[in-house]
């Protein structure tokens, strides 16, 4: 079963990749146990596609093929997104031929119900259209090919334009990409370009200009779960958590299952004091993504609040393993030493955290804390 599932996933994302490297200029992409680190794992090119898998076999259970193409149109972006599906479609009706065929050797029919199942699994999952975003290893946010088919058809009036801010937003060109929406946006009223307005502004730390663009949307369009939590987060990020709450509550209302609103709320919780509230949107968040780094470190600090440290500090481990590089699992460790008044290793953590993402919220407070209360043993 677990070699089957490979299998499938890698069917499902070389359908993407053929796809693409008939459709799509510049290089094609296929990370298998990952969403996009070009880091850790095995790495082999041929042409212009590039495989990555991760060490972990555990982890092949899932994958992503992305394009870094920008000369891209509608219909071409259409068909890329829908060759994935059809890819895992296609080996679900040869293994039921397979299976029919009185030639077929009895092995062969095992081998191919268990891939039958998986590539029913994989075709069910990515072609109904989910609204929970998925984190990229880049930061960036993606969703499921239903979802992104769905997002395609609603880009039609502006798709040109989305592509080369979306370019800009990948790439870091943050500044420039700025410019250029300004300039489109003054031209074409679209709510998809506000959107992704929105995103560069939040990238540039601009989170009165977020929120002011919010506003625009909102007698625009009818808002989504995820307009909810990008607000809120800006709010969040302007240390305005009572609103961010609010925010967070209306995203959940329209769907309880937005993987980001529950741990960014149970974030906001946490801030609060509300561990025990906290906590439960982390074991949902947990249950929907068993992989995220984020709910296991956030859940780990409300259970040392809580005083159950054991628990908590083996949270944090947890995501310290799926993401070493989580620089808030170190800031938490920093609060956890902190606490019990070890200042200078609580000093130690911060520092570290501060090293893998000088933007992680409230950290320089926290440093500066440190500093005063050292320097003043």
């Amino acid at each position: 079963m677990a070699l089957t599932r490979v299998v499938t996933v890698v069917i499902h994302e070389m359908g993407h990749a053929l796809a693409g490297l008939v459709l799509l200029s510049g290089v094609i992409s296929i990370y298998i146990g990952s969403y996009g680190d070009p880091k850790k794992g095995v790495h082999f090119g041929i042409g212009r596609l590039k495989i990555h898998f991760r060490y972990n076999p555990l982890l092949w259970n899932h994958g992503v093929c992305v394009s870094n193409s920008t000369q891209t149109s509608l219909l071409r972006s259409y068909i890329f997104t829908l060759a994935g599906p059809l890819a895992s479609l296609l080996t679900a009706i040869t293994c039921l031929y397979l299976l029919i065929s009185p030639d077929s050797h009895g092995s062969v029919k095992l081998i191919a119900v268990f891939l039958l199942f998986s590539s029913l699994q994989d075709f069910f999952q990515n072609i109904r259209p989910s609204e929970n975003p998925i984190l990229l290893y880049d930061g960036s946010l993606t969703y499921n090919d239903g979802q992104t088919l769905k997002l395609l058809r609603s880009y039609k009036n502006a798709y040109k334009e989305l592509v080369t801010l979306n370019h800009f937003h990948t790439n870091g060109q943050v500044k420039k990409g700025i410019e250029f929406f300004e300039d489109v946006y003054s031209r074409k009223k679209e709510p998809n370009l506000l959107r992704m307005g929105m995103s560069l502004y939040m990238e540039d730390e601009n989170y009165s200009k977020t929120i002011a663009l919010f506003d625009q949307l909102k007698v625009m369009t009818n808002l989504t779960s995820d307009d909810y939590c990008r607000h809120a987060l800006a709010h969040s990020h302007s240390d305005d958590h009572s609103k961010a709450l609010e925010l967070y509550n209306e995203s959940l209302k329209m769907d309880p299952t937005n993987f980001y609103a529950l741990n960014n709320r149970g974030y906001t919780l946490n801030i609060f004091g509300h561990y025990e509230n906290a906590i439960k949107d982390f074991n949902r968040a947990i249950e929907l993504d068993p992989k995220s780094s984020h709910a296991y470190n956030n859940r780990g600090l409300s259970k040392i609040k809580m005083g159950n440290e054991t628990e908590g500090l083996g949270d944090i481990k947890i995501s310290m393993e799926m993401d070493d590089k989580n620089s808030y699992a170190y800031k938490n460790l920093g609060i956890y030493h902190k606490d019990r008044g070890e200042l200078e290793k609580a000093m130690e953590f911060f520092l570290k955290a501060k090293n893998m993402d000088p933007k992680t919220h409230d950290l320089s407070d926290l440093i500066l804390e440190m500093e005063s209360q050292i320097k003043g043993m």
